[in-house]
């Protein structure tokens, strides 16, 4: 009878502590930390919870303790003191067995990944040879950490259509191959954040949601997050993120994640989420060089019956120098003019159906052209802009050579600064930070750059 009471006890006590806690911390904090636990025993003196991982429970025992125990008191509750612990433990403490989970047919395992992007058909160039490398090192021995070598987390970074999520599909194509028994979690994070806001607006329906949520990233055996530029200016994700990275990393799980921008340029992240990026291996893919163009046109006509002229595929290799998604696009673009006009594919042709997309993919800007149109409206060598010398026209020269790199071309500033001699990326932002801001002060300055983007066109 004794133990019913308590039994019933420890659920009331429990509800009225979390019930108090909630209105002194932030939604974000209690959904994190308070709201996942459970009332595991009372015993009269004693109120126990279960955390869902030791983790959690380690850091409600350091950080929650004495506001539990001033809530009790507040609250002049009849319990002396508190103590959590993980389920794990929970359940060898009750001797609780889980269930065991019977595998039919039904539940077949599916695989997530897109099935033409693989190892086999990533086309290895100098811009991305190492990118590539790692990801196979990662796949083979994901969670590899052993000191001197530490791949994780695994962090990649590049432009926009250079191979990066081609690149996370293929390990995860490759896991699902050999290491089938791995939950491996790939996701956006843009869907991390819905599910995240989405666990939080269920929870008066729902009031298992959020820990659903949390779980299901923090145990997983491997999670790759796309596009992790977009945690930024999300405070609350930010918070639970940074402690599914450290559930996952404390015990061993592979972390994998993919931006346009390396941990550094990332605005509005939180410096321990920065640092923790950077814990591992950090590799960049680059623009893709002229072989490795060539080779990317040759790659997609394999096992197709369109035909093209080895001149028209080095054409395109020249002329669309950008990224990977508009070489392809250039090259779907000439065959199925081929095909509509019922022309035979000459490079007169290719040029002709490309002739309406040039603005877009064949004339594209880059870094060379550039400088050079700086280098003609200033009349300072291309060489002295890249390089050392700091005359004044030199400088301004340089700065406005920057300033048009990062609005036109959107590299990240580490790849900018490495065009510029090897410059350090603090440089270069306060080089295009002061073109800008010149731009809106100086009448002169903004018909400067005016010109030279027109310049830009007419080539």
């Amino acid at each position: 009878m004794t133990q019913q009471i308590y039994k019933d006890k420890k659920e009331e006590l429990s509800n009225q502590i979390k019930l108090e806690i909630s209105t002194i911390i932030s939604t974000a904090e209690y959904m994190l930390w308070i709201y996942p636990i459970k009332p595991l025993s009372y015993d009269g003196q004693q109120l126990c919870f279960s955390a869902p991982s030791d983790h959690a429970a380690t850091t409600l025992t350091t950080n929650y303790t004495d506001l539990f125990l001033k809530v009790i008191g507040d609250l002049d509750l009849p319990v002396e003191r508190i103590l959590f612990i993980s389920e794990k433990e929970a359940e060898k403490l009750l001797s609780v067995a889980p269930p065991a989970v019977t595998e039919t047919p039904s539940s077949e395992k599916k695989n997530p990944f897109v099935s033409k992007y693989t190892f086999e058909n990533y086309v290895v160039g100098a811009s991305n040879r190492m990118a590539v490398v790692t990801a196979h090192t990662v796949a083979e021995n994901p969670g590899l950490n052993d000191g001197l070598l530490s791949l994780n987390p695994f962090y990649i970074y590049g432009g926009v259509g250079l191979g990066k999520t081609h690149l996370l599909h293929a390990i995860g194509n490759y896991l699902f191959e050999h290491r089938p028994e791995l939950n491996v979690i790939y996701v956006s994070a843009d869907r991390l954040s819905n599910e995240y806001f989405s666990s939080l607006n269920k929870y008066n329906s729902d009031k298992d949601s959020y820990r659903n949520f949390y779980h299901k990233y923090a145990e997983c055996d491997v999670l790759m997050v796309d596009d992790v530029q977009f945690l930024q200016k999300k405070g609350g994700l930010q918070e639970v993120f940074f402690h599914i990275f450290n559930d996952l990393y404390q015990n061993g799980k592979q972390i994998i994640l993919s931006s346009d921008r390396p941990p550094k340029e990332i605005n509005d992240l939180e410096e321990r989420l920065r640092t923790r990026f950077l814990w591992g291996m950090t590799t960049d893919i680059g623009l893709p060089e002229y072989e490795t163009r060539i080779n990317i046109i040759m790659k997609k006509l394999e096992g197709s019956s369109a035909q093209i002229s080895q001149d028209i595929v080095c054409y395109l290799a020249e002329k669309v120098n950008t990224n990977i998604r508009e070489l392809e696009g250039a090259l779907l673009k000439v065959l199925m003019y081929t095909q509509l006009t019922h022309k035979e594919a000459t490079l007169d042709v290719a040029k002709e159906a490309l002739k309406e997309h040039t603005k877009d993919t064949v004339e594209q800007i880059d870094s060379d052209k550039i400088i050079s149109t700086v280098s003609d409206y200033f009349h300072v060598p291309s060489s002295d802009i890249i390089g050392k010398k700091k005359n004044k026209e030199i400088v301004e020269a340089r700065m406005v050579a920057v300033y048009l790199i990062c609005e036109m071309l959107n590299l990240p500033l580490v790849t900018i600064g490495q065009i510029f001699g090897g410059r350090d990326h603090t440089t270069i932002m306060y080089s295009r930070d002061k073109i800008s801001n010149m731009i809106a002060s100086d009448k002169d300055m903004k018909t400067t750059i005016e010109d030279i983007k027109n310049s830009l066109k007419c080539r």
